[in-house]
């Protein structure tokens, strides 16, 4: 079936002029293999370039490493290279001529300016929200299991203690502001502190009073048949809470008035599903994963792929915010991360121009999530989720950074 694309794409790759892609043939490794496949199918496929170039850096294949990250080279990648996704490789000097290069090729938008630090280094953020009625921030910590609460002059409290009513690592949050609740999705991560092994795939989602900070309700999912991961919220004007759950590759939903969790879609529907975002007018929600973003109808669980112009990359991101007709998403799944505004014209379901709102801070370090206050985006622009010790530890707090959150105007 690949055939004919993959010669009409050789074609096309001489006359212009560019490297030929690899020979593509089979491996024994399932991950390179289905990779492989999608590169049969589609030659330019630069996410699938990276991820194998990745694959084969993890299986200490150096020489096929750095050849397909040449390839990535000569299809003009953009995005600067995330080092902790190649291993050792990334301590070669090979890789890191053909990454200096490709950084080269990652455009600089410089647009955003210091919103707030948190003096508290060993967080972890994941999650932000923001509570109107009372001009409140919440972070989520996954490293300390709890919520935090920010006013706008930048002090900061506890609004849950560490481990509180069983929270595991927190992730995304969502303020209903209409009922005074907020929403937290939670999960057992290794990356938070006091972790047992027996906690592995479990998750959970929690309504808290605004007000007060007592749990209301808790929605606790264990590890079986198969592990849950509940990642990201959004509301609905009724009070419906959608929740991705990117280990079983599905959202559920909490409808209004019931008292468990249900599947909006089958599971495996999506690959690793995450930031999630309901549409302006309530319709659809949209969903990003592993491959780009879908359009789910928020009744049926029908859904469509979210289409864009040639060029203009939907995959990789993590969290993702409605905004006027548009989706800004932070793209942090292959590479150095970046923040990128989607907009949409007469069709919801297909974007007709990507705009860079910031990329090449040197403070990122894994971007992870943000919110829409007004016309101001504020997101978390140094997560740290992958400064670990050489066994995989958690560091020290001398050895962490203060987390520093941004905001990037977004006009009209």
């Amino acid at each position: 079936m690949p055939t004919p694309l993959f010669r009409v794409a050789l074609l096309l790759l001489l006359l212009t002029g560019c490297r030929a892609a690899p020979p593509i043939p089979q491996s024994p490794d399932l991950e390179v293999e289905k990779l492989l496949q999608r590169l049969r199918a589609a030659p330019d496929d630069g996410l699938a370039t990276y991820e194998l170039a990745a694959r084969y850096a993890v299986l200490g294949e150096k020489e096929q490493a750095l050849r397909w990250l040449e390839r990535l080279e000569s299809l003009r990648w953009s995005f600067a290279l995330g080092d902790p996704h190649f291993g050792a490789l990334a301590q070669t000097p090979e890789y890191r001529a053909v990454a200096a290069r490709l950084a080269g090729l990652q455009p600089h938008v410089a647009r955003s300016r210091p919103a707030f630090t948190l003096s508290e280094k060993a967080l972890t953020p994941e999650g932000i929200t923001y509570d109107a009625v009372t001009d409140t921030f919440f972070v989520s910590s996954i490293r300390k299991r709890k919520v935090v609460a920010m006013a706008r002059n930048g002090q900061l409290r506890d609004f849950t203690a560490s481990g509180q009513d069983g929270l595991l690592g927190v992730l995304g949050m969502k303020v209903d502001a209409a009922r005074r609740h907020l929403w937290v999705a939670s999960y057992a991560s290794r990356g938070m502190e006091n972790a047992r092994p027996e906690e592995r795939g479990h998750s959970g989602l929690f309504q808290y009073d605004l007000r007060s900070g007592v749990l209301l309700r808790k929605f606790p999912l264990g590890n079986q048949p198969r592990a849950n991961l509940l990642n990201d919220i959004a509301l609905s004007a009724s009070g419906d809470v959608f929740v991705t759950n990117s280990e079983r590759g599905t959202v559920s939903v909490l409808r209004t008035g019931t008292e468990a969790l249900a599947l909006l879609m089958p599971e495996g529907t999506l690959p690793y599903p995450n930031g999630i975002a309901l549409s302006e007018d309530g319709a659809r929600l949209y969903v990003a994963h592993a491959h780009g973003i879908a359009s789910v109808d928020t009744s049926t669980g029908q859904h469509t792929p979210v289409q864009a112009p040639p060029g203009v990359l939907l995959a990789g991101l993590d969290g993702l915010s409605a905004y006027r007709g548009s989706l800004i998403g932070i793209q942090n799944g292959f590479g150095r991360g970046r923040i990128v505004r989607f907009h949409f014209g007469a069709d919801p379901t297909r974007v007709e121009r990507a705009e860079i709102l910031e990329s090449g801070n040197p403070l990122f370090d894994i971007p992870t999530t943000g919110t829409v206050v007004g016309n101001t985006f504020v997101y978390i622009a140094n997560s740290q989720l992958r400064r670990r010790g050489p066994q995989g530890e958690l560091l020290p707090p001398e050895q962490l950074d203060e987390t520093v959150l941004l905001q990037v105007e977004l006009g009209e």
